[in-house]
């Protein structure tokens, strides 16, 4: 588990009088200067216990023995604090961490992932709500942490070089495939699936993704949803882009479920933004789902995620050969359910998963309809043999398959209508089969070691791949520097569509060292990947270093890294669009009277690309056919964006509150059309509508 400390400040404001004596104060978090909920306050002496409300606050009427007294302040997590009050007194204390014993931890991990004993990075929600460039978008949060690369402005995660396509996302430790909203709204990126009411967790695994969990190279992020729900809770959430709620309309003690609903549209921000969405047609998109939590007596636990929606967008496609509208549309559904069975010495889960979708979109001679349904199950045993020891086994089933219609050019470079393209369709179905084993074992007070070995069969593709791997976390100070080495190799054998037998290796050492106190914290980052086989040899590697500082009134965050991937094939070795030599990110968030402020910055190198060495005229065609450089060897100029947020947090009663902000992407541009995703044969030319200001306001209410 991470070792963090957080300051919470308690403001008690005691009164008396002749008659009876009250106390009523507030819970501040110091971290993210935002109030707190659910802290539970006991007073000894008056036997009266509370927790805080939405707003932090909480009010203890009616105290028959007066003060002084102690009030005991709990939270999960933090040491538990004696406090002695007296008449009129104010208080700040500052809360830490606690630092559980080994049975405590045990039954910490009966409820929490296994993987978390060695994450690398772990966001809150706060941590998304005050972040300018998020948009309380809790993937889009993920691309401002050190383990994330700066490469995309969507929700689509890159870590350390890689595709962000391979990036898995779970929900409940279960795979999501394609956990985004294809919806283009220029600057405002494009969104995930997962609303922000409804998680609990965010974990990050950039690299050496914990073997419990689906193999993935390039990084994981794990998403567990609410576990405590508040009875008749009500959010709203209006804006320029959309409307949306978050209901609660049954809960007791833990148990409860949660309802989401949003409709996005786009009048009103094409109407503030004429000149940065002028190339956006119409957009529009709505999501309904159900989030449940229910624990039985005996231990039983069942976590729901259920999500519909459809999503569809126009936008002006620009081609040397041709220029037009694209248009999309697509439907899906998202169902996950998790049953876990706690023991007095292990736990049983079991988990499924069913994800389909109907897509389509086309422009010029370019169709695409695809059909797709993806199943996932599995059973995992979680044992707790001895205190200091962890062991967990398990088989996990995923199958997809894609029923497509394609029609695409005959010539890449040529999207005329009238122009020559062919047309196919498949129905391939593909499954996976998973074998695990993961062991974590506390060797002493300050050092953690993992092991562990999975095994993966492909039967379509007469493909096996056996990983084994070791993660080890050293507490080198305490509970204030620490860091994490780990290491993972996979074997594969595979069979080429000419029935060629070849083998591949990849392999992944990462490095992490943090030191983290109360107010500040540094970090360093390192990373190698490589994949090898008789073809071709990939490789990516770099570092960053980062540093946080916390104010009284403000919080800072610096990082500056290199990040190379290469790709090898033959003898011709050229960069890949996912290198960037150079990055430099800040993030710093301000708190004044009337309103805070929070800005985000990226500077950073621009993406490789082949340059267009010549055309030759075609008389059959009528048209110039490019020819392009056989790597890519140059790049586009240094790119740099900011965003900024204003916001005001405004608490009308104990029961009821409401946040406005004003949100402005890419503040000091608002005609860059240069896409940092340069594409060599123009087919993603719609990134360029990433680049341009766009400004956006809204309100969020809770009741």
């Amino acid at each position: 588990m991470i070792r963090k400390s957080l300051l919470l400040y308690f403001i008690l404001i005691s009164s008396c009088s002749m008659a009876q004596t009250s106390l009523k104060g507030r819970v501040l978090d110091a971290y993210h200067q935002i109030y707190l909920e659910s802290v539970s306050l006991y007073l000894v002496q008056n036997k009266l216990s509370l927790l805080s409300d939405s707003t932090g606050s909480f009010q203890f009427q009616k105290l028959t023995k007066g003060l002084p007294d102690t009030l005991v302040v709990s939270i999960i997590g933090y040491k538990k604090r004696n406090i002695p009050i007296l008449e009129n007194n104010f208080q700040h204390i500052h809360l830490q961490l606690d630092k559980p014993n080994a049975l405590a931890e045990v039954k910490v991990k009966a409820s929490v992932p296994m993987s978390e004993d060695f994450v690398n990075q772990k966001i809150n929600f706060l941590d998304v709500v005050v972040n300018a460039s998020s948009k309380a978008d809790p993937l889009l949060a993920v691309q401002s942490t050190s383990a994330a690369s700066p490469f995309s402005e969507s929700a689509s995660i890159s870590f350390r070089g890689s595709n962000p396509q391979l990036t898995q996302i779970y929900i409940n430790d279960i795979p999501i495939p394609e956990p985004i909203k294809f919806t283009q709204m220029s600057s405002l990126g494009t969104f995930s699936l997962i609303p922000i009411n409804t998680i609990k967790d965010l974990l990050i695994f950039p690299s050496n993704p914990p073997l419990e969990l689906m193999n993935a190279s390039t990084g994981v992020v794990q998403i567990q949803s609410n576990e405590s729900f508040k009875k008749q809770n009500l959010e709203i959430d209006v804006s320029l882009g959309q409307a949306g709620f978050h209901w609660t309309p049954w809960a007791k003690e833990k148990n409860g479920i949660g309802l989401f609903g949003h409709h996005q549209f786009s009048s009103l921000l094409k109407f503030v933004n004429p000149n940065s969405l002028s190339d956006l047609p119409h957009f529009s998109e709505s999501d309904w789902g159900i989030n449940g939590y229910f624990q039985t007596k005996n231990l039983w636990r069942l976590k729901l995620f259920s999500l519909f929606m459809t999503e569809k967008y126009a936008s002006q496609f620009r081609h040397p050969s041709f220029e037009g509208t694209f248009d999309y549309q697509k439907y899906r559904h998202v169902q996950t359910i998790n049953l876990s069975k706690l023991l007095e010495h292990a736990q049983w889960t079991f988990k499924f998963g069913f994800h389909e979708s109907t897509q389509h979109d086309s422009t010029g001679n370019y169709a695409y309809h695809p059909k797709a349904h993806q199943l996932f199950s599995g059973i995992d045993l979680q044992l707790f043999p001895h205190e200091n020891w962890t062991i967990k086994t398990g088989y996990q089933w995923f199958q997809t398959q894609t029923q497509y219609q394609i029609r695409k050019p005959y010539y890449n470079f040529d999207y005329r209508p009238q122009s020559a393209f062919v047309s196919f369709s498949n129905n391939p179905c593909l499954s996976q089969h998973e074998l695990f084993l993961s062991n974590n074992y506390t060797l002493s007070k300050p050092f953690r070691i993992g092991v562990g070995m999975k095994l993966t069969h492909f039967p379509q593709l007469n493909d096996m791949q056996l990983t084994h791997q070791i993660h080890t976390r050293w507490y080198l100070n305490d509970s204030y520097t620490y860091t994490n080495l780990a290491w993972s190799k996979q074997i594969a054998s595979l069979f080429t569509q000419e029935n060629d037998y070849i083998w591949v290796n990849t392999q992944q050492v990462s490095w992490d060292i943090v030191q983290e106190q109360e107010l500040k914290k540094w970090s360093f980052h390192a990373f190698y990947k490589s994949e090898k086989s008789l073809i071709s040899t990939g490789q990516a590697w770099g570092a960053e270093i980062n540093f946080s500082l916390i104010k009284s009134k403000s919080k800072h965050e610096w990082g500056i890294g290199s990040h190379w991937s290469q790709l090898k094939t033959g003898i011709n070795t050229q960069n890949s669009p996912y290198q960037i030599p150079f990055f430099l990110r800040t993030t710093s968030q301000w708190k004044w009277k009337h309103f805070d402020l929070s800005m985000s910055s990226l500077f950073r190198i621009g993406n490789y690309f082949r340059t267009l060495s010549s055309s030759t005229y075609s008389t059959e065609l009528q048209m110039y056919i490019p020819q392009y450089e056989p790597t890519a060897s140059k790049s586009l100029p240094p790119y740099m964006r900011i965003d900024a947020m204003l916001s005001k947090m405004i608490h009308k009663t104990n029961h009821g509150s409401w946040i406005t902000y004003l949100s402005i992407s890419n503040l000091l541009n608002h005609d860059n059309v240069k896409s940092i995703n340069y594409s060599w044969d123009y087919q993603q030319s719609f990134q360029e509508y990433f680049q341009k200001r766009v400004i956006y306001i809204g309100v969020q209410m809770r009741w």
